[in-house]
C-alpha cells in the first residue's frame, strides 16, 4: 500500500462523511436503513446460492424471492408487535403497579411515585409537553413509508444491475480521468460500509433470533403472561446492541411479577444465564471482527439517536466498525 493518500482518496473520506451529514440534515436515516437491510438479505442470499453452485440467473431470482418472503415477515412482526405493545402494555402497567407498591412497602423502599394514579399522571403530563414532537412525527409517517418504500426500490435495483454502480473498477488510481478515480475511491467506501453493515447487523440478527428461540422456549415453558408480546419484544429489542437486552428484560421480569415474586426472579436469573450463553455465541460468529468497548458501543447509541433517531441506533454500531476498518487501511 502506498505510504501516503492519494487526493481522491482523501476527497471520498470527505464526501462520505458529507453524505452522512446530507442523510442526518434531512432525516434520510429510514431510507438509508432499509436500503442497506435489503440490498444484505439480497446480496447474502444471492452469495449462499452461488457458492452452494447454483447458476447466476437461478441465484439472482431465487434472492429476490427470499427477499419477498422476509420482507413480508418482518413486516407482519413489527406490526403485530406494536399492536400488541399498545393493548398489552396499558394492561402489564395496571398489572403490575400493585404489586410494586406491596413490595416498596413490604421491603421498606422509596419509590419515585406513590401510586398509580400518580404515574398516570405522570404519563400524561410528558405526553402534553411532547404533544408537539407527537404530532411532528405523526404527520411524517407518510413521508417516512415513502423514504422506506424508496430505499427498498434503490437496492433491489441495485442488486438487478450488473455492476451496481459501486464495485470499484479495475486500474485502482492509475489511468483516466479525475472523475474515474474519486468514483473508485467512493465506491470503495461504499463497499467497506456495506460489508461492516452486513457483518455487524447480520450478527446481530442471528443472536437476537437464538435469543428469542430460548426466550419463547421460558415463556411458554412456565406460562408467563403476555407471551407473544414477550417473544416479540425479545427479537424486536435484540436488534440493538446492550440496550435492547435491557430493555426486553425489564419487561419480561415485570411481566413475571404479575404472577408471583419468585416467576420474576426465576425469569431474572434464567434471563442472565441465557445473555452470557450469547456473548459465547457471539464471540464464535464474529470472533474479535467487531469486538467494541462497550463504552463506545453505548456512546455511539446515543449519538446515533441524538442525531438520526431509531435508525441512528441501528447504524452506529455499523458505522463504529466501518470507521475502524478504514483506520487499519490508512498507513501511518
Amino acid at each position: 500500500m502506498s505510504q501516503s493518500l492519494s487526493g481522491p482518496r482523501r476527497t471520498s473520506y470527505a464526501l462520505f462523511v458529507l453524505a452522512l451529514a446530507v442523510v442526518a440534515r434531512f432525516d434520510l436515516a429510514p431510507c438509508l436503513l432499509a436500503g442497506l437491510v435489503s440490498h444484505m438479505i439480497l446480496d447474502v442470499t444471492e452469495r449462499r446460492l452461488s457458492g452452494a453452485g447454483a447458476r447466476p440467473l437461478l441465484a439472482r431470482w431465487a434472492a429476490l424471492a427470499v427477499f419477498a418472503i422476509l420482507a413480508t415477515a418482518l413486516t407482519w412482526i413489527f406490526v403485530k408487535f406494536l399492536r400488541l405493545g399498545l393493548s398489552r402494555l396499558p394492561v402489564l402497567m395496571d398489572a403490575v403497579l400493585p404489586r410494586l407498591t406491596i413490595l416498596s412497602e413490604r421491603h421498606g423502599l422509596d419509590l419515585p411515585i406513590e401510586n398509580a394514579h400518580e404515574l398516570r399522571d405522570l404519563v400524561i403530563a410528558a405526553a402534553k409537553k411532547n404533544a408537539a414532537s407527537l404530532s411532528k412525527t405523526s404527520g411524517l409517517l407518510t413521508r417516512g413509508f415513502f423514504l422506506v418504500i424508496a430505499g427498498v426500490f434503490v437496492a433491489v435495483m441495485r442488486f438487478l444491475t450488473a455492476s451496481g454502480g459501486l464495485t470499484p473498477g479495475p486500474g485502482g488510481e492509475s489511468g483516466g480521468s479525475l472523475f474515474d478515480a474519486l468514483r473508485r475511491e467512493f465506491a470503495a467506501r461504499a463497499s467497506l460500509f456495506i460489508r461492516s453493515f452486513e457483518r455487524v447487523v447480520g450478527a446481530q440478527v442471528t443472536i437476537s433470533i437464538v435469543n428469542t428461540l430460548l426466550t419463547a422456549v421460558f415463556l411458554y415453558g412456565l406460562g408467563f403472561p403476555f407471551r407473544t408480546f414477550l417473544t416479540l419484544t425479545a427479537f424486536v429489542c435484540g436488534m440493538v446492541p446492550i440496550v435492547g437486552n435491557v430493555v426486553s428484560n425489564i419487561v419480561i421480569v415485570t411481566a413475571g411479577l404479575i404472577v408471583s415474586e419468585q416467576m420474576a426472579m426465576f425469569g431474572l436469573v434464567y434471563l442472565v444465564i441465557i445473555h452470557k450463553l450469547e456473548y459465547l455465541l457471539n464471540s464464535r460468529i464474529v470472533g474479535g471482527a467487531i469486538d467494541t468497548p462497550m463504552w463506545l458501543t453505548l456512546l455511539g447509541l446515543v449519538i446515533g439517536e441524538a442525531v438520526m433517531g431509531v435508525p441512528g441506533v441501528l447504524l452506529a454500531p455499523a458505522l463504529l466498525h466501518y470507521a475502524r476498518e478504514e483506520l487499519r487501511a490508512i498507513p501511518t
